[in-house]
């Protein structure tokens, strides 16, 4: 595997993204068709989804500033591969997961023209992932809120199975005050209280704590849909109340 330094943008050219081109996520996740989706067709959000912001979500990389991660990694809900090649690119055994064909053919592709050892697959992360006390690491990056009410139980199920006894999980997903309340579309956020139930059902948890995720500038918005809470970045990209969970599977 190669241990390639990456700059930010690095992976940009091999995904398709434009720096800051794109929107922010407006979708109905009861309804969402995620290849539509990434294959820039939705007319709901046109274009490249907003938070393919090339590059890790800074919180996720000050983590692996820290040395928090372990291979081999799960990146859940991998998207075009963006976290996983950045990993793969400094060293790590990474295998990215994502319901979305479309997503995982921009990420293989990415792979093989970087020379990078990522493997990249489609898997319902609700569901069995087939890996079982696998990984040391699991990492989600704005997915968990992406989901039905209804899967989340389902989903850290999931994610506790394929971690091995003192594995570690860590989500960076939105706060409820990113969004109006009761908003009929969108991603669904979540409180403290929330995230310390659903989450601690399946895995123990570390720190539940403040945090901030990177989405583009939206070039447009749904009419009635508003983001609250939001802080434009030196860097151009929108800033949005989050949360960071950390925990681990118990021994």
């Amino acid at each position: 595997m190669k241990n390639a330094r990456f700059e930010q943008n690095n992976l940009l050219p091999s995904i398709g993204i434009a720096p800051n081109i794109g929107n922010m996520p407006t979708f109905d996740v009861n309804a969402v068709d995620w290849d539509e989706l990434y294959r820039g067709e939705a007319v709901y959000a046109p274009g490249d989804p907003g938070w393919n912001i090339g590059e890790m979500q800074p919180e996720i990389a000050a983590l692996h500033r820290q040395g928090r991660f372990e291979s081999p990694i799960l990146d859940s809900g991998c998207g075009v591969g963006l976290t996983s090649l950045k990993l793969a690119g400094h060293g790590y055994q990474v295998v990215g997961l994502d319901l979305s064909g479309s997503a995982i053919d921009k990420a293989q592709r990415a792979a093989a023209q970087l020379g990078l050892d990522a493997i990249f697959n489609t898997a319902d992360l609700t569901a069995d992932t087939g890996y079982h006390n696998y990984f040391n690491t699991v990492i989600d990056g704005l997915v968990f809120h992406c989901l039905p009410d209804e899967l989340r139980e389902s989903y850290v199920r999931s994610l506790a199975q394929a971690l091995r006894p003192g594995g570690k999980f860590f989500a960076l997903v939105f706060a409820t005050e990113a969004f109006p309340p009761d908003a009929g579309f969108g991603p669904r956020p979540f409180t403290e209280q929330q995230l310390h139930s659903i989450v601690g059902r399946h895995l123990v948890i570390d720190e539940i704590r403040r945090a901030r995720a990177w989405v583009n500038v939206p070039s447009q918005l749904p009419e009635g849909f508003e983001y609250r809470g939001v802080t434009i970045g030196s860097d151009g990209r929108a800033q949005l109340p989050a949360w960071l969970v950390s925990a681990h599977r118990s021994l």
